[in-house]
């Protein structure tokens, strides 16, 4: 063996198989090293690193679950725990698979780790569970936080979402609307909703068939503001003659 192969085996051993910084490996602990213990060596060090990143993996896991069931228990969630769970979702972006999608838990995401909403409707790996993800975040008023949170986190996305999820939407849209009477909130609310419509259904004409009635009503009962006199011009316009 020559003495670079010798080294190079002699460091992966230090920092792999025997956890130890390499300047610590004892000069003489293989003096006689064949090939196949060499090899040998490599081998049970590479299983020994891969079990112990599946382990990191499934404890990362586990936290991540627990502290978000604890924060949705408890109705708040400390800035170094919602932090930490960013972070680990970011390391595994697998786990915003196995993150609850149920209505308590979305909502409480969606309002209080915006950011954590965001970064899990990005990363999941189907449009049906991001629409799942949207539609139990929603509920009925939405104050200015939460839809400011909703709308940014799925502006990328809306061509992909279900017609169903859309409606939700809707629906919570126009019961915020009518506790707004004619102030600018309401007018805000209005200009937001339909910003969002009107890249869903350019992304994906196939929506406007399914949502025409209720989005129709929705801006001819806001004529008098341009974002839903201009999505009613784009809804007749792309409806299936």
């Amino acid at each position: 063996m020559d003495e670079e192969t010798e080294q190079a085996i002699r460091r992966h051993l230090a920092t792999t198989v025997m956890n130890r910084p390499f300047g610590q490996l004892p000069e003489n602990i293989f003096p006689k090293l064949s090939i196949e213990s060499a090899m040998q060596m490599v081998t049970e060090g590479i299983a020994k690193a891969r079990q112990l990143d599946a382990d990191i993996r499934a404890a990362n896991e586990s936290w991540v679950l627990v502290h978000i069931a604890k924060a949705v228990s408890d109705g708040a969630i400390l800035p170094e725990a919602e932090k930490q769970i960013l972070t680990l979702l970011q390391r595994q972006p697998e786990l915003c698979g196995r993150v609850p999608a149920e209505p308590e838990t979305m909502q409480f995401v969606l309002a209080n780790c915006p950011d954590i909403f965001e970064y899990l409707v990005a990363q999941v790996d189907s449009a049906e569970r991001r629409s799942e993800i949207v539609s139990n975040s929603i509920v009925s008023p939405l104050t200015v936080g939460r839809h400011n949170a909703l709308v940014k986190s799925v502006i990328g996305f809306a061509g992909q979402l279900s017609s169903a999820a859309l409606l939700k939407y809707l629906d919570a849209i126009e019961a915020t609307c009518r506790l707004q009477q004619k102030s600018d909130a309401q007018a805000y609310y209005v200009r937001s909703s339909c910003r969002l419509f009107h890249i869903a259904i350019s992304e994906n004409a196939s929506l406007v068939d399914d949502i025409f009635i209720q989005l129709s009503s929705f801006c001819l009962s806001f004529l008098r503001i341009k974002a839903a006199a201009d999505l009613y011009k784009s809804l007749v316009e792309l409806r299936p003659k």
